[in-house]
């Protein structure tokens, strides 16, 4: 079983952040987790993405008048990402949508509900979150650029665009969906 839960990314230079504090965050360890910069990453078990109902982003945003990035990953196979900022405000993509369009489906058909039906209604579900890849990256970008770095467009776009990220790519070799790879080898050969 993989991770559930949502994932932040905040610049706390090592203060406690009430909205972090008070839902009991644990604070990741990992080396990929901690910068020299004052960005941390926290682990909450719970979806705060979803709704948002009580605002814990937007708090964040207050608390350490820098951008924030969550990610609502699901059973380490997708995720919602919403990054938040003063200036720029939310933007929210899906990581590996087509995933979400499958476990959804799926899910709905187990319940009982016709394919066609289960289709219709996963990919209601896709579009009403999120926007598309191109229009993610664009904000994405302006959110590196708040929280003071510069990050190249192409591979944001392609990471957002993709099905299924490549973890072990750096950056600047990122690829497309395991399907558009397939197809890059084959039309070599």
């Amino acid at each position: 079983m993989g991770y559930w839960g949502t994932l932040i990314a905040v610049r706390s230079n090592g203060r406690k952040l009430p909205a972090l504090t008070d839902r009991n965050a644990e604070l990741r360890e990992h080396d990929g987790a901690r910068r020299g910069d004052g960005w941390r990453v926290y682990s909450l078990p719970d979806n705060v993405i979803f709704g948002d109902g009580d605002g814990v982003l937007p708090q964040l945003v207050k608390e350490s008048d820098a951008p924030v990035l969550a990610a609502y990953v699901a059973d380490s196979d997708y995720g919602q990402l919403v990054g938040l900022s003063l200036v720029h405000g939310r933007w929210e993509p899906w990581l590996d949508a087509k995933t979400v369009f499958l476990f959804e489906r799926d899910y709905l058909v187990m319940k009982g509900m016709a394919k066609a039906d289960a289709n219709r209604q996963a990919q209601q579900a896709i579009t009403a979150f999120g926007l598309p890849p191109g229009e993610a990256a664009k904000r994405a970008i302006q959110w590196a650029r708040e929280a003071g770095y510069l990050v190249p467009v192409g591979p944001v776009r392609q990471i957002v665009a993709t099905n299924r990220p490549q973890a072990s790519a750096p950056c600047g070799g990122c690829r497309g969906s395991v399907t558009s790879s397939r197809r890059r080898r084959s039309s070599r050969s």
